[in-house]
């Protein structure tokens, strides 16, 4: 048997109650749970509660074995014993009434009606008790909980130190000044004394405590405001387009590090072939995502680029604002007059309308997790490693096929090539892939750069 003390289990309870209504002895019991039948007993005794009772009209002590009749001075029973009436109660006529005594079974174990024979028969005793295990699991919390409030001090003590506190709080002094000034009577920490008020110990409050109640909330930082465009721009705009340009558009997004990283990344998610290219940006503004876009211009031929650019959707984020210069570097141009619109807004706080970019973002995360790394110490180098290997997984969306492999099915080999060529990827064969940031460092060890910094 485990001799430690510890708290008994809602298990042990269960057990305690389930022996206790098959009439088991308390050693019986503790031999089925492993304890000392002093503690079964024990247990009993403290967290029995008083069964629900409602006495019936003929609770009289001698209703078993009356044999009253006419008591009542105009029965509507004639010849019938009072005791079994339920027109009038007894109680209001009979002279002899006498309440029911209690019930001697209680005095002595197992202290409660669990097990007890005459419950089926519906015993009318006002002191009937029972043991239930949710019930006693409650009370012990309860009790538990009830230890830990208060002040853990001698009274006498307690009482000078909430005097000592309650004279300085009127004087003007901190938590903190009382716990170094009276720190000979007081003698408890700052916080506690704070935890002593705001439980209104010895008549505190913290109303007294002026620096609390003159603190104002604290001011969340408000959302970045929208990027207003121009409604031949917006996402409904966008929705009226032929399915066949939707179908293939771009994705534009970008992903940022911690909040003190200066550098960010750009994602440019191509829908027809799933490929997702991941540019460095030196900052986070509009300045940059253009020099980006310009980048990937340069980097594709122009038929290509005409075909990629045909349709671009991106998000209300600051660095998109420069719709007509960003519009431009798509291929926007004027056509009878008219302009031949290419970028689209989606609608304020709705990135599920550019979804694709958005949850490819998965992919980039595998190998550059969040939080990780510092995105000021990336180069162009690793994310040539990021878009080699986040793009030469299969897909099942693809039917097995790679995003690469797609790219050069969609827009031709030759000009895929050259796309991928001038921004240094590679497909990666299936024994070489790896899709952990783990690549980072090993082709960082080839190149004979050290390692990027782990910030987890």
């Amino acid at each position: 048997m485990d001799k430690g003390y510890r708290q008994l289990t809602l298990k042990e309870r269960k057990e305690i109650e389930d022996g206790l209504n098959r009439g088991d002895s308390f050693r019986a019991i503790a031999r089925l749970i492993g304890r000392s039948p002093s503690t079964v007993s024990r247990e009993v005794r403290e967290n029995r509660h008083v069964r629900a009772f409602r006495p019936r009209k003929g609770a009289c002590r001698d209703r078993s074995w009356c044999k009253r009749v006419g008591v009542c001075a105009e029965c509507v029973r004639e010849g019938a014993f009072c005791a079994g009436c339920d027109v009038r109660d007894c109680r209001d006529f009979c002279p002899a009434y006498a309440e029911r005594t209690a019930c001697d079974a209680l005095t002595r174990a197992p202290w409660v009606c669990n097990g007890c024979r005459k419950n089926r028969y519906g015993c009318n005793r006002g002191n009937r008790f029972a043991y239930e295990a949710q019930v006693a699991q409650r009370a012990s919390d309860e009790r538990r909980s009830d230890s830990r409030r208060g002040i853990d001090m001698e009274p006498g003590r307690a009482e000078a130190a909430l005097a000592h506190i309650k004279d300085g709080i009127g004087r003007g002094l901190s938590p903190y000044e009382i716990s170094v000034l009276y720190e000979d009577v007081v003698g408890v920490h700052r916080s506690t004394i704070y935890r002593w008020v705001d439980a209104g110990y010895g008549g505190l409050t913290n109303l007294e405590l002026e620096r609390k109640v003159g603190f104002r909330p604290r001011k969340r930082k408000a959302p970045r405001r929208p990027t207003s465009h121009s409604p031949k721009r917006s996402h409904g705009e966008f929705l009226k387009l032929p399915e066949e340009r939707r179908a293939s558009r771009t994705e534009l997004d970008c992903v940022i590090g911690r909040n003190v990283d200066v550098r960010a990344v750009m994602t440019l998610y191509n829908l027809p072939s799933h490929l997702q290219l991941a540019l460095l940006l030196e900052e986070h503004d509009c300045a940059n995502v253009k020099k980006g876009l310009a980048a990937v211009k340069d980097a594709m031929p122009e038929d290509m680029h005409a075909r990629w650019m045909r349709t671009v959707l991106t998000d209300n984020g600051e660095e998109f604002a420069d719709e007509d210069g960003i519009g431009a570097l798509a291929g926007e141009r004027i056509e009878g007059g008219k302009l031949g619109v290419r970028l689209y807004y989606c609608d304020p706080r709705q990135s599920q309308q550019k979804g694709g970019c958005e949850k490819n973002h998965t992919e980039i995360r595998q190998i550059m997790e969040k939080g990780m790394f510092a995105f000021d110490e990336l180069t162009g180098a690793d994310m040539a490693v990021l878009m080699s290997h986040a793009n030469s997984n299969p897909r099942a969306s693809l039917g097995g096929k790679t995003p690469i492999q797609m790219l050069r099915f969609v827009y031709g080999e030759e000009e895929a090539d050259a796309l991928l060529d001038a921004l240094g990827i590679q497909e990666v064969g299936r024994d070489e892939l790896m899709l952990k940031p783990e690549i980072l460092d090993i082709e960082r060890e080839r190149r004979g750069e050290p390692p990027l910094t782990r910030l987890k």
